[in-house]
């Protein structure tokens, strides 16, 4: 044993070094290309215009590809990257070849920067007791059938909020009617805000007491019937009716409706140049991700306003 560990001493050792150490660098390279891969085509049509969403994942690698709207205009191609064996996450304006980079998960804002974005902590405070109920029904009808080489489950959850004695917020129901599968879309470094809490995720919560921002939020009670749908949707159809106080002091009723449906699931193998920033992509340090600016609805306007003050409540440096 003795005599064939000096036969790599030298000039061989180097060489041998060197190729151990380049298998060590490729071997992700290499799980990465042969580990399966989903991609997923989503097409989201709310009232007046629809849209296109598309995922990649592969191992611990994701990419979605997106357009933004604002009113009736469409803003640039977008996609974004996340590595998790980097620690990184990529955003490309596909149609200016411009990208921006940052960690990921990202960082929290400092106070400091909450205050230059005007999203001081102090303006958000909740009420000492529940002053809104969230009521969250889930159903399954066990009603089956083949989609995309999957079986679907068809289940319907609603989500009624109703306002407690003291509340200002109003009342509110939606009912979405949906058909699953168990595809799971996390990727090991993803934060849990973000992974998979089934069809109402803190995200919902945005809602609470939409018309008064800058005032004290109706602090919810949740009840829970039934077990929570956590798979994903391959059809789900979203209707919602509100009751709101309009400008002359009259009660006035809503209804909209929100349809998704996924138009493509592909599983195998998937291009890793997929998840790289391509060859002569200028970095820059923020993207453009909007359309020509048009005028929006009041609903609109607020949710934009909700989307912009979620993604500012992290640092993307």
């Amino acid at each position: 044993m003795a005599r064939t560990v000096s036969k790599l001493s030298g000039r061989h050792l180097v060489r041998f070094s060197r190729s151990w150490s380049l298998l060590l660098f490729l071997s992700p390279l290499l799980l990465a290309s042969n580990s399966p891969g989903t991609k997923v085509t989503v097409r989201h049509i709310p009232a007046g215009y629809s849209s296109e969403t598309t995922a990649y994942w592969q191992g611990d690698r994701k990419r979605l590809e997106y357009r933004n709207s604002s009113g009736n205009g469409l803003g640039p191609h977008i996609a974004t990257i996340t590595r998790c064996d980097l620690k990184r996450m990529f955003e490309l304006n596909l149609d200016s070849s411009e990208y921006a980079s940052g960690p990921y998960p990202p960082k929290p804002l400092t106070k400091e920067q909450m205050h230059a974005r005007g999203l001081d902590q102090q303006t958000i405070s909740w009420s000492e007791k529940p002053m809104l109920r969230i009521e969250i029904k889930t159903v399954d009808t066990h009603e089956r059938k083949q989609l995309f080489g999957h079986t679907a489950r068809h289940v319907i959850t609603t989500r009624k909020q109703i306002p407690l004695e003291g509340s200002r917020s109003q009342p509110e129901e939606t009912v979405q009617d949906g058909w699953y599968i168990d595809l799971n879309q996390e990727i090991s470094c993803d934060p849990l805000y973000l992974r998979n809490t089934g069809s109402y995720s803190a995200f919902a919560l945005l809602s609470v007491n939409r018309t008064h921002e800058t005032q004290t939020m109706d602090r919810p009670e949740f009840v829970q019937v039934g077990q929570p749908e956590r798979g994903f949707a391959l059809e789900e159809l979203g209707t919602s009716e509100t009751t709101y106080t309009a400008a002359d002091g009259a009660t006035k009723h809503a209804r909209s409706k929100d349809e998704k449906v996924v138009t493509e699931l592909y599983e195998g193998p998937l291009d890793p140049a997929l998840f790289e920033v391509p060859h002569g992509f200028r970095h820059v340090e923020q993207i453009d991700h909007n359309s020509p600016r048009t005028p929006l609805s009041p609903v609109r306007e607020f949710w934009e306003r909700v989307k912009y003050t979620v993604a500012n409540w992290f640092s993307f440096d």
